[in-house]
């Protein structure tokens, strides 16, 4: 159960994706990625998915960004049919686009489909943050596993949502969450951690909940939509909308047992503040709305009220200087890899 520094993690990383056969620049985007994922306390999309990754660069399956296809374009719009292009490389520069476009006519944004997995979209808005702009990011992928209100078949992705605002110091405002109850990520760690999970994620074939991941890993449970039991209409309303938007727009699909072009779809937004508003006249207004929130007594048992965003900024200083803890089998299966790319072990 090693916990390892991100200054090792990184050029590790990077000489697998590289010798996997992701050119350099892209290598560094794609593990950067995902240490700066188990950083901000995103076990679930960080260095766990390393192998997978890896394996399709290796295989062929999944391919250098930089061969996709522009099928729409307009001065503010792009759809693009990714070619099976390394989906964190070509997301990021999804987003940049969006953002080169809200620049010029206040509104930006690119659609994709045909893309690998794109990892933890609370990584993209804040780079249109960083260039005084709104970032919005909406995915309809992830598999198709959770299940409508009143139901209890697998018929949606978790289909989240991420974007993020500027505040006049510290991080931005960034929220990123699925519209299921969990994101599929964090099974999968529970079960690479030989844990259950806790009740309330699951429901069976039966329509009982259940606590067992390996249940879902077999395909015999599906995830409750957000908000479940009580306002589980609302989480399962947004991942519908959400999918007509991501699925719909970008031609990847929308939800279905075959989408029309395989589902995994998303949209980046940007919106050019200053096109409403002064930029730090916005940024004033966003630290009155926290300053405002943050004034508000405290439950019992909690000590401090967090914005969006918040929580991973401070857990990731904390990693920062403490390292990563990575479970034994993730490791293992890094070096797993590592040895068959011909890769040294990094000294730990």
């Amino acid at each position: 159960m090693p916990t390892i520094p991100h200054t090792t993690l990184r050029p590790f990383g990077y000489a697998l994706f590289e010798h996997a056969g992701l050119p350099t620049d892209q290598a560094k985007i794609a593990m950067d990625h995902l240490v700066d994922a188990n950083l901000t306390g995103h076990d679930s999309h960080g260095v766990i998915r390393t192998p997978g990754y890896v394996r399709g660069v290796k295989s062929g399956g999944t391919k250098p960004a930089g061969d996709h296809i522009v099928v729409r374009e307009t001065p503010t719009s792009m759809t693009i049919d990714a070619n099976k292009s390394f989906g964190i490389v070509l997301c990021n520069q999804a987003m940049q686009w969006a953002v080169d476009r809200a620049k010029k006519y206040t509104f930006g944004a690119v659609a994709v489909h045909q893309s690998s997995h794109i990892g933890r979209l609370g990584d993209y808005p804040p780079m249109a943050v960083e260039q005084g702009c709104i970032g919005l990011l909406m995915l309809n992928g992830g598999g198709r596993w959770a299940a409508p209100f009143g139901g209890t078949g697998r018929r949606l992705p978790p289909n989240p949502i991420a974007f993020s605002a500027p505040t006049p110091e510290g991080p931005p405002l960034m929220l990123d969450m699925t519209t299921s109850m969990v994101a599929g990520g964090k099974i999968h760690l529970a079960l690479a951690r030989g844990e259950q999970v806790p009740e309330g994620w699951l429901v069976d074939e039966g329509g009982n909940t259940t606590t067992d991941p390996k249940l879902w890993q077999e395909k015999k449970a599906a995830v409750f939509p957000i908000g479940h039991p009580f306002t589980g209409h609302k989480g399962y309303g947004l991942g519908m909308m959400i999918d007509a938007i991501a699925g719909g727009l970008s031609w990847a699909g929308c939800s279905a047992e075959q989408p029309t072009r395989g589902g995994s779809g998303y949209i980046a937004i940007a919106i050019r503040i200053d096109a409403f508003i002064d930029l730090d006249e916005y940024k004033k207004e966003i630290g009155i709305l926290i300053d405002w929130v943050k004034s508000s007594p405290l439950m019992p048992g909690f000590d401090k009220i967090y914005y969006p965003g918040e929580i991973e900024a401070e857990t990731r200083k904390t990693r920062e200087a403490e390292g990563i803890y990575i479970e034994d089998s993730t490791w293992n299966n890094i070096l797993e890899v590592a040895d068959e790319l011909g890769v040294t072990h990094p000294k730990i």
